[in-house]
């Protein structure tokens, strides 16, 4: 296996030669390159970019990206609304190769997302891949994501590297995923109402306001989210439910322009109660009533968070160059029992980040150049309390923590012919985790600094082999930090940061062929393999179950390959199939005696086949969504497996069909056809074997959506419906 420290080399010294080179190069005038950012509406969504880095990469109008060194995807539009309530991001994105979404049906835990094997191990929130929404990052300085504040319901297009990007991403960058909110109107004004219900108490609700004044554009929307929940409650014992939630998300986005270029303002506030009904071992799994966690529904674990957050960013031109600068900021309120602790926080975080980037023609070809540095910080004033049934006991930790994170990067692309471009990238991060002990009734004072550091370079190669093919590959680095919450819990009881948790650092090397076939067909092949030092590995203790602890294994690797197709076999009749195979092993790990070497990666699907197909006559659909997926390691021994499951979908509904001047789209769905037994999620390395989370049997969701404007008889939506 290549080594990480290899490749890297003197760091400090490649990092700046590649700046120093890059700034020689840029241009006197720029020409000839539109940023991706500039183009996210003027009026109207173009297609054809995909705004993942500082270079221009095109896309076909399907769920295959082009152009990119690296394997992309992207959905948008009807897809990621048909026939479901705008309540999981799971419904919404399917088909998606190398991506697997858990829905633990669980808010207080949230959907587990994982992209390669990476962020198999999150317990609550999402781990190992970089996310943004709406151009501001909801990864923090510490690597921890969260998109309890996504407003499903407003979705427009969801865009996935499905690889490193931590050389212009930086820190949990095993992947990149950024979420839109639909454009403004082109209308005055457009009033949209959806509401849905279904099995287990589910109800959502929206009200989204969007148009154009002048040449401004807004979009403004209400979601509420309610659910009963399905886990039985064998505390009660009277056919009550535990693990019920409610979330309410306010999110306001407006394109203002500014000077030579436009100003994106995004505001959002979140409201979250959630209950966790908690994982399950065999025995309690195979009662078959898909009860709560006892211990759980007697310790009340639940989450309370509230939310704000402001973010702006413009793009333009400034002077010769095109230009990108953000900033962003957000206050948290958490409070969360788990059983033996109940956790409180409040957060203040922010950043910016600004980017330069241009086009110049030179004597091998055309070259593109971008460069920029980003700042964020990070503060929890972080108490835990003794959970007395979900009450606060005796105070047992009182610290202030820290994180702040510098980078800078830069970013080429060379065309020298028509048929093939390279491009190489390189980031150098510095993160400053810094924790000041409150609570010195224990006798000692756990206060303490730690810093990491990481350099990030990146290669790749797009060559067009002719008739619509096009061969790609990259050889790619990665990092990530652990995350406070990661370092705060340590076995021992202690406070302060785990002295003995490291980064994880990566070198991945992929490729393969992607295309089109016919004017109607579109395919990609990847292979992939990723190697790593210190992967992050979850594990509870006896003396506080339902606490994850983490530590570092030695060498580990995540390989394997994806396949997806995306066309039309027959008129008004489209498929999406994805096929996924993640191969995670450790090569070397021994932790307290024990050698698992040669073990799987528990957590991890090995293999994965998602498909979509959707029936259209008229205005009506037709879909159908199969899911299989392979039994899944739990545990490192890999003594115990959660077995694979094959679940179905049919969703059916009309779409935009204009009665008295309004546009109604409602739709009927069934998930779960087949009834089946499945674990929805697991937990790694669960103290007394609670590894499994069961999911619901068979459910069923009725929803109206309901838009008016100012429009004509038979106009389309913007944004795809």
């Amino acid at each position: 296996m290549t080594s990480y420290a290899k490749l890297c080399g003197p760091r400090r010294a490649l990092l700046f030669a590649a700046v120093a080179a890059m700034a020689g190069l840029l241009p006197a005038q720029a020409q000839g390159q539109e940023h991706p950012d500039s183009t996210r509406w003027n009026g109207e969504r173009p297609d054809s970019v995909v705004p993942l880095a500082p270079v221009v990469v095109r896309v076909l109008k399907s769920s295959v990206g082009m152009g990119a060194p690296q394997a992309v995807s992207v959905a948008a539009g009807p897809d990621l609304r048909r026939g479901n309530a705008g309540a999981y991001l799971e419904e919404m994105l399917r088909a998606v190769p190398g991506v697997q979404i858990q829905n633990r049906y669980n808010l207080a835990s949230g959907e587990r997302l994982v992209v390669r094997g990476f962020g198999s191990r999150a317990q609550f929130g999402i781990r190992g891949v970089h996310i943004l929404i709406d151009g501001i990052p909801a990864t923090l300085p510490d690597g921890q994501s969260s998109i309890d504040h996504l407003d499903l319901a407003s979705l427009g297009r969801v865009e996935i590297l499905r690889g490193p990007g931590a050389s212009m991403y930086g820190n949990d960058a095993g992947g990149v995923l950024e979420f839109e909110t639909r454009p403004p109107a082109t209308a005055p004004a457009e009033l949209e109402t959806r509401a849905a219900t279904g099995s287990f108490g589910l109800r959502t609700w929206l009200a989204d306001l969007t148009g154009t004044v002048g040449s401004t554009g807004y979009r403004a929307s209400f979601s509420r989210f309610a659910f009963d929940g399905f886990r039985r409650n064998p505390v009660a014992d009277d056919g009550s439910v535990y693990g019920g939630a409610t979330r309410s998300i306010f999110n306001g986005n407006a394109f203002v322009p500014m000077a030579s270029g436009k100003m994106h303002v995004v505001a959002n506030y979140l409201d979250l109660a959630a209950g966790n009904a908690g994982s399950l071992d065999s025995d309690q799994l195979a009662l078959g009533d898909r009860r709560a966690y006892a211990y759980n529904v007697v310790q009340n674990v639940r989450e309370d968070i509230q939310q704000g957050q402001l973010g702006l960013s413009w793009s333009g031109a400034l002077g010769a160059l095109s230009t990108d600068v953000a900033a962003w900021g957000l206050h948290r309120n958490y409070l969360g029992p788990i059983p033996s602790t109940v956790v409180g926080f409040h957060r203040n975080a922010g950043g910016a980040r600004a980017l330069l980037s241009g086009v110049r023609e030179t004597a091998l070809g055309a070259l593109s150049l971008g460069g920029g540095l980003e700042a964020a910080v990070q503060s929890d004033d972080r108490r835990n309390w003794v959970n007395e049934q979900g009450r606060k006991g005796a105070l047992g930790l009182d610290q202030q923590e820290t994180v702040r994170s510098a980078g800078v990067f830069a970013q080429g692309r060379l065309e020298p012919t028509h048929g093939l471009a390279a491009t190489a990238a390189v980031r150098l991060d510095q993160f400053l985790f810094r924790v000041h002990d409150r609570f010195l009734d224990d006798g000692s004072d756990d206060s303490g600094r730690r810093t990491m550091t990481a350099l990030s370079p990146s290669l790749g190669l797009v060559a067009d082999a002719g008739q619509g093919i096009e061969l790609f590959g990259s050889l790619a680095s990665s990092f990530e930090t652990p995350t406070t919450t990661e370092l705060v819990n340590r076995p021992d009881g202690a406070g302060g940061f785990n002295p003995s948790l490291d980064p994880t650092r990566g070198l991945t090397v992929e490729g393969g062929v992607r295309g089109r076939v016919g004017a109607e067909w579109t395919f990609e092949a990847t292979l992939f393999h990723t190697g790593l030092n210190g992967e992050l590995v979850p594990y509870e203790v006896p003396a506080q179950p339902g606490r994850t602890f983490y530590r570092n294994s030695g060498a580990s690797h995540h390989q394997g390959w994806e396949l997806s197709v995306d066309g039309r076999p027959a008129r008004n009749v489209s498929l999406q199939l994805a096929w996924t195979r993640v191969d995670g092993r450790f090569d070397s790990y021994v932790t307290d005696g024990v050698d698992y070497s040669g073990n799987r990666i528990p957590g991890v699907a090995p293999y994965r086949v998602d498909g979509r197909l959707v029936v259209k006559q008229a205005a009506g659909y037709v879909q159908i969504r199969g899911l299989c997926q392979d039994a899944i390691s739990v545990d490192d021994a890999n003594r115990s497996r959660s077995p694979g499951y094959f679940l179905a979908d049919v969703r059916a509904g009309l779409q935009d069909v204009r009665v008295v001047g309004v546009r109604v789209s409602p739709f009927a769905a069934v998930a779960n056809v087949l009834d089946r037994r499945y674990d929805t999620s697991v937990v790694v390395n669960a103290f007394g074997g609670r590894y499994f989370e069961p999911g619901p049997g068979r459910t069923y969701q009725l929803g109206l959506s309901m838009v008016a404007d100012r429009r004509g008889v038979g106009t389309q939506p913007p944004g795809g419906g």
